[in-house]
């Protein structure tokens, strides 16, 4: 009775009827009814809106949901990706809607998928910009999942994209940005010719820090 309601368009009874699936979805007899009923379909046509709260809400919602696969599928069907990819741009929704992507980035079935939308050169901005503290965990999660991708990897590594990874790497001794890096090394093709030209800088960085360390 409540998916229905989502059809209609008064914003603020939206909003209620919203927040009280999100109350029921941490319960898993109510995420299986959400499925037959396709609820993320419905809840789709609400991402992006003008209306914050609704927003926001709907997106809490989607959080919850996005922890069962097969409502993760349903979001990719729904053609949710480039939505909350587009979202990250949105200093206000950016953490639901890293954390969802996270989630579906879990999935080897989609994780492709993310190469056709903006999402990967936003996530590299965000890493970047942050120049000497410490990478958000949700951001640096999903960026180690994406570089498992040989698509992914090759946006990744574009421009100076490797060259900077391993110089965060190296410098702050970032071992989740390592376990990035190992990722994009493991696919053949252009990816692995751009490790051949930064091996040797790496190698003479690392025995830079040796002797320094003695």
């Amino acid at each position: 009775m409540l998916v229905k309601i989502l059809d209609r368009e008064d914003e603020e009874l939206l909003l209620v009827v919203v927040s009280f699936l999100k109350k029921l979805s941490i319960f898993l007899e109510n995420k299986n009814d959400m499925a037959e009923t396709f609820a993320v379909e419905k809840l789709a046509r609400l991402v992006p809106c003008e209306h914050e709260e609704l927003l926001s809400t709907n997106l809490r919602l989607l959080l919850n949901l996005s922890f069962d696969t097969t409502l993760r599928s349903h979001m990719v069907q729904a053609g949710l990706l480039p939505r909350f990819s587009s979202l990250l741009a949105d200093e206000g929704q950016r953490q639901l809607s890293m954390c969802i992507l996270y989630h579906i980035s879990m999935d080897d079935r989609f994780k492709s998928m993310f190469a056709d939308t903006d999402c990967i050169p936003q996530l590299m901005k965000m890493l970047f910009d942050c120049v000497e503290k410490e990478i958000d965990v949700e951001l640096i999660s999903l960026c180690i999942n994406l570089a498992a991708n040989k698509s992914n990897a090759r946006i990744i590594c574009e421009g100076n994209g490797l060259k900077r990874l391993m110089k965060r790497a190296l410098k702050l001794k970032d071992v989740l940005v390592m376990k990035m890096i190992r990722n994009l090394s493991q696919h053949n093709g252009p990816t692995k010719s751009l490790f051949l030209d930064h091996v040797g800088d790496w190698q003479l960085r690392s025995v830079r820090r040796r002797r320094r360390s003695l």
